[in-house]
């Protein structure tokens, strides 16, 4: 379907927008330590802005420093010594006719930098208890567990905590009336004030954590009582020309909290005070480890559109919806009334380009997200963004793609994700490429990791899309050895011929039902000129799993789905450890809410006709039915054909799982990094 309506201009107060796509608001910690904008960030929203969207929200900027910020990279703008560097960055994206907008923000019981330095929390009302983590939240690398910095989790001393008086309530509207004034004179086109998401604003918004009995307390026309001041200060000080508007919640999960009766409220009294305009989103109780996939970065396709439409009956301003939204899905949204602009977080990183393709007529050459949640984990793990599909994504200033001074002659053997990335890029830079793949179709052994979630078969879609569309020459049923390609006279060849996945070296390992990553290729279609297997996962009724990976876990939800009894036998303590944390949360809490058993600490020691024998976590032998043992565990790289090559003296190089067993990701990332030194 065509976009007419996501592609229409719209307004926003004074703000002219050439389109109804929005850059969400996202933490990006790329700014220098203290909150200044940094070339790495200007390069990043520059990349969006010249990708076609209307306006670019830069997320989670402080309207103080050091005191109030998550982290020592997050954005901020409390002291006029960071307008200079905000006025650079609107001059960035205003050059490719896209608008900036600031969220503003302070952290309030999310500060973690105060916590770090001992000083106390700025709250409405001191909490009933100290924060405490689901034990989800546990499941963490060492790596991850030495970065994280989340309230509950961060290292040191226990938060303390300041209630707010009158008078700080009054000092702190002052201190978003100066930020907003800040961003005004750096030239930025608008700002946005977090009233969600559990900072500062949406404390005082939710009765979970707002306690007061005075004015500020109790109605929600109270509750929303800073906000008003905050907004009446704005006003003050720079007028009702200056676009200004309200993120907030539809709705708190998980708590007995704000509900979309008190959204609807609360942006009433907002547009009374001058809120240009209300951008919905929703939030859950933060010790939850889902609550981040179940609120603002959602899992469930346009879940908070509702909340959007239910306030934009009972306001004159325009309404932002959000929320894991597809372009056909926001066409029907807009044209419906539902909503007046739609804003992208995830898919913006995955394709900065997406409103320019809708607008050339080209959904089809969008990159599609895998919702692995790289992005969101990173603010985590108190690290700048990245995305698990697009290696330039938060690299923009040190990884540019440009024409080669060179063209040359490229072969690339293996045409799973690291290899079609690369002839991808390689041909975009002006290289002749040509893929060699030994089997008949494409995806190498990403084409099971397609068969097991939807996003994965769009990213392949994709992929192999790109080849056609990027002029690549696609040989199938091609195996290659060195001589050959010694012969053929390629200028640079490109090995990424994956991993194999051998049976474990263990007692019954030979089993016929047992099966490897490998050995489940013939689910997947014709291979070798064999034709398609039954799906092994049909009749089986007890499936143990060996190797609790994401390909692990993803495996053992297509046998729970179809009714078989599952176990996951994992020997470390992490499942899914290739994925964002955030998305390794929801992952393991599917698959356990799904019937799924996960064993951690556990040691496989044989299989047996009918059973696998293992040891738990505390030594102890267990022994699990199994008529189907699935191996995901044990991937060893493939290096013989690269290393054959280059003792011929051929330019060789090894990308991919073939290299180091990084899956998508890592394919992602090797082959950017590989292709801009060719």
């Amino acid at each position: 379907m065509g976009h007419p309506h996501l592609l229409s201009p719209g307004r926003i107060g004074t703000l002219s927008l050439r389109n109804r796509i929005l850059m969400c608001p996202m933490g990006d910690d790329q700014a220098s330590h203290g909150g200044y904008v940094t070339p790495a960030q200007i390069a990043y929203y520059e990349a969006r802005a010249r990708g076609g969207a209307a306006l670019l929200l830069v997320g989670s900027v402080g309207i103080t420093a050091p005191d109030g910020l998550a982290s020592p990279e997050q954005s901020a703008i409390g002291s006029d010594e960071h307008v200079e560097g905000w006025a650079r960055l609107a001059s960035a994206v205003q050059a490719h006719g896209a608008k900036l907008a600031l969220q503003l923000v302070h952290n309030g019981k999310a500060a973690v930098e105060d916590i770090i330095a001992g000083r106390p929390l700025m709250v409405p009302s001191l909490p009933d208890a100290p924060p405490s983590a689901d034990p989800l939240m546990g499941m963490l690398t060492p790596d991850e567990a030495g970065r994280m910095g989340t309230p509950a989790q961060v290292s040191g001393a226990p938060p303390t905590y300041h209630e707010m008086t009158r008078q700080d309530i009054a000092d702190m509207a002052e201190r978003y009336a100066d930020a907003v004034e800040r961003a005004k004179r750096a030239g930025v086109d608008a700002c946005e004030l977090h009233a969600g998401h559990g900072y500062l604003i949406d404390n005082f918004l939710s009765p979970t954590t707002n306690h007061r009995t005075d004015e500020y307390g109790g109605s929600v026309e109270n509750r929303a009582r800073f906000l008003v001041d905050v907004l009446h200060a704005i006003r003050r000080r720079v007028g009702h020309d200056y676009p200004v508007w309200c993120r907030i919640n539809g709705e708190e999960f998980f708590v007995e909290g704000e509900r979309i009766e008190d959204a609807c409220r609360v942006a009433e009294l907002a547009e009374a005070a001058g809120s240009d305009a209300f951008h919905v989103s929703a939030y859950a109780d933060p010790s939850r480890a889902i609550g981040y996939t179940e609120a603002h970065s959602t899992h469930v396709p346009g879940r908070f559109v509702a909340f959007g439409a239910a306030i934009k009956k009972r306001v004159g301003v325009p309404v932002i919806t959000v929320g894991r939204i597809e372009p056909d899905a926001a066409e029907t949204i807009l044209a419906e009334g539902r909503a007046d602009f739609v804003a992208m977080g995830r898919k913006l990183l995955a394709d900065p380009d997406l409103p320019n393709k809708l607008a050339a007529g080209e959904p089809e050459s969008i990159r599609p997200c895998m919702y692995h949640y790289r992005c969101i984990s990173q603010i985590f793990e108190r690290s700048k963004i990245r995305c698990a599909v697009n290696a330039f994504t938060g690299f923009e200033s040190e990884r540019r793609l440009e024409p080669a001074s060179v063209q040359r002659r490229v072969l690339v053997v293996g045409g799973g994700p690291a290899g079609m990335e690369a002839a991808r890029l390689a041909s975009l830079r002006g290289h002749s490429v040509v893929l060699a793949e030994a089997s008949s179709r494409l995806g190498g052994r990403f084409a099971l990791a397609a068969r097991t979630a939807e996003p994965n078969a769009a990213l392949l879609r994709w992929l192999e899309g790109e080849m056609g569309r990027r002029g690549v020459e696609v040989r199938l049923g091609t195996r290659l050895e060195a001589d050959a390609i010694a012969r053929a006279g390629h200028d640079v060849v490109i090995v990424a011929t994956g991993a194999r996945w051998p049976r474990p070296e263990l007692p019954g390992a030979d089993r016929a039902q047992v099966r490897t990553v490998d050995e489940l290729a013939g689910w997947l279609g014709v291979e070798h000129g064999q034709a398609k297997e039954r799906d092994p996962l049909h009749d089986a009724r007890h499936v143990v799993v060996i190797g609790g990976n994401r390909a692990g876990v993803a495996l053992a939800m297509v046998a729970r789905s179809r009714g078989a009894d599952v176990v996951v036998l994992e020997p470390g303590t992490v499942f899914a450890a290739a994925n964002g944390l955030v998305g390794r949360w929801r992952y393991v809490h599917e698959a356990v809410e799904a019937g799924v058993r996960l064993e951690a600490r556990s040691r496989v020691t044989s299989i047996a006709a009918d059973a696998v024998v293992w040891q738990d976590a505390d030594g102890r032998a267990q022994r699990t039915r199994a008529d189907l043992v699935l191996v995901s565990s044990g991937a060893v790289s493939e290096a013989g054909l690269a290393d054959a090559l280059g003792a011929r003296g051929i330019e060789t190089h090894a990308i991919g799982d073939c290299a180091a067993v990084g899956l998508v990701e890592g394919a992602m990332h090797g082959a950017a990094e590989l292709v801009l030194r060719l």
